[in-house]
Formats: structure tokens, C-alpha cells, sequence
């Protein structure tokens, strides 16, 4: 009776062990998460493949300004779109060198007794340029990018100006916010709503806003700036999932309040 006791308590032993791998087991499989694309054997395509990119470059001073550039050339694209990135570039370089060699002229000629202004300036008094860019989405199907220039030409601070890049590869040509919906025959009219509610919420969380009384300094700026134009709202990116506004110094808050996006899904 005793050794059957026992050879009941060994099999009950074994047989929660036997369970508890199991259960572990299973367990541990459960929390593995894997990709669609893995699971089906599906190639998930990179919203940025930078295989598809050529990345140009401009760090040549002149006499008066400084320049970091770096831009994009993409290898699934028609020519006449990498000429208009290109184009772009070597535009805000030639107007840069001008506005440079005109403001320190004008600073020179102007200078005051006692003030003593070179011709020319030293290498860290040169105005700058910084041009970069920023993908969103380089693959076989789209291209959409922001170009970012950034300089200084004297004066109390510099300026900022966005450019975007939207392009379809398979029908090469340029993307439209309009192509974006479809559907939606007063899509500037959607786009302004949306755009209006987010930045107001965004700038109550800045400013620390509380009540009607402390938005007015900036209602005027906020509600020219995001109505239903199409040019208020012509520098944007997309993804398959959402489209990105992009809102430069000026166009819908002070200065000091800087640059703004606002993201919707599509």
C-alpha cells in the first residue's frame, strides 16, 4: 500500500512538471510578437529606403558667407524633378551670396566714426547658410521631403523657410495636397478646421492659456494663417497614414513662438 502511495506521488510530480513546461512554453509564444509581413512571408516595403538617395553637398565660403548644404538626388525619378530640387538649392545659394555681400557693403559704407569695419569680413563674422533635408517617405512609390534653409544676413536674428517635396514615382509627377482627398470636395475647408483646432490647443499648452481673454494677441495671426487657402497650407508631407502641415515664423504666431506642424490622418 505504501509503495503504491508513492508511485501515485511521483506520477502527480511529474506530471505538474510535464504541465508547467507546457504552460511556460506556451506562454512565452504568446508574447512573441511578430510582423504581418514576417508571419505571411510578405517583403514590408521601408517608408525610407535610402538606396533610392544621392546625397549632394555645397560647403564652398565666398567673401562674405559660409555655406553647409546638403540636398537630394533621387535615382527613381524623372530628371525634371531632380533638376527642381536642384534648382531650388542653387537658387537660395546665389540669393544668399547676394544678400550677404549687399548687407556687409551696406554696413561697411555706412559705418560710423570710430567704428572700425573691415571690407571684408573675417571668417566668423560670414553670414551662414544651412540647407538639410528631411525624408518622410523615399521608396517605389513616393518621394516627400522637407527642405529646410536656415540663414543669417544680419540684423536682430536669422530666418527660417520650409520647402516640401511631394512626388509619385509610378506616375512621375508631382503630388498635390487635393490628390491627397479624393473624396472630400472642400477638403481646404476640413484641412483649415482641423488645422486651426490643433495649433489653438497647441498654443494653450505653450502660452498657458486659460481663457478667451489671453488668446486674443494671437487669434489674428492664427486665423489668417490657417484659412482655407491652398497656399496656407502648400508645404505638407504624407505618409500612408497621416499628412504633416508645416506653418513657417509669422504665418500663424509671433516670431518667438518659432515654426509649427500639424499632423492628421488621412
Amino acid at each position: 500500500m505504501q509503495n503504491k502511495t508513492l508511485t501515485i506521488s511521483v506520477l502527480l510530480i511529474l506530471a505538474l512538471i510535464v504541465g508547467g513546461y507546457f504552460l511556460l512554453r506556451d506562454k512565452g509564444v504568446e508574447e512573441t510578437k511578430v510582423p504581418d509581413g514576417e508571419r505571411t512571408g510578405e517583403k514590408v516595403e521601408a517608408l525610407v529606403d535610402e538606396s533610392l538617395v544621392e546625397e549632394e553637398t555645397y560647403t564652398e565660403p565666398d567673401q562674405y558667407a559660409t555655406f553647409n548644404v546638403a540636398y537630394p538626388q533621387f535615382k527613381n525619378v524623372g530628371a525634371e524633378f531632380n533638376s527642381q530640387i536642384r534648382n531650388a538649392v542653387i537658387d537660395a545659394i546665389a540669393d544668399h551670396k547676394r544678400s550677404s555681400a549687399d548687407s556687409w557693403q551696406g554696413r561697411y559704407k555706412t559705418q560710423l566714426p570710430g567704428e572700425k569695419i573691415s571690407e571684408f569680413p573675417a571668417e566668423e563674422e560670414k553670414y551662414s547658410l544651412n540647407i538639410s533635408w528631411d525624408p518622410i517617405q523615399v521608396n517605389k512609390q513616393f518621394i516627400s521631403f522637407t527642405l529646410f534653409l536656415e540663414a543669417y544676413t544680419g540684423g536682430a536674428h536669422g530666418y527660417i523657410t520650409i520647402t516640401s517635396f511631394n512626388y509619385g514615382v509610378i506616375k512621375k509627377e508631382e503630388v498635390r495636397l487635393t490628390d491627397l482627398f479624393p473624396n472630400d470636395k472642400n477638403y481646404l475647408k476640413t484641412v483649415s478646421d482641423f488645422a486651426r483646432k490643433d495649433l489653438l490647443n497647441q498654443f494653450r499648452k505653450q502660452l498657458e492659456i486659460k481663457n478667451k481673454a489671453d488668446e486674443e494677441d494671437i487669434m489674428p495671426l492664427l486665423l489668417s494663417g490657417t484659412a482655407p487657402d491652398l497656399e496656407n497650407f502648400s508645404i505638407f508631407t504624407f505618409t500612408p497614414e497621416q499628412i504633416t502641415f508645416y506653418f513657417t515664423e509669422y504665418q500663424v504666431a509671433p516670431y518667438a513662438m518659432g515654426s509649427f506642424t500639424v499632423s492628421m490622418l488621412r
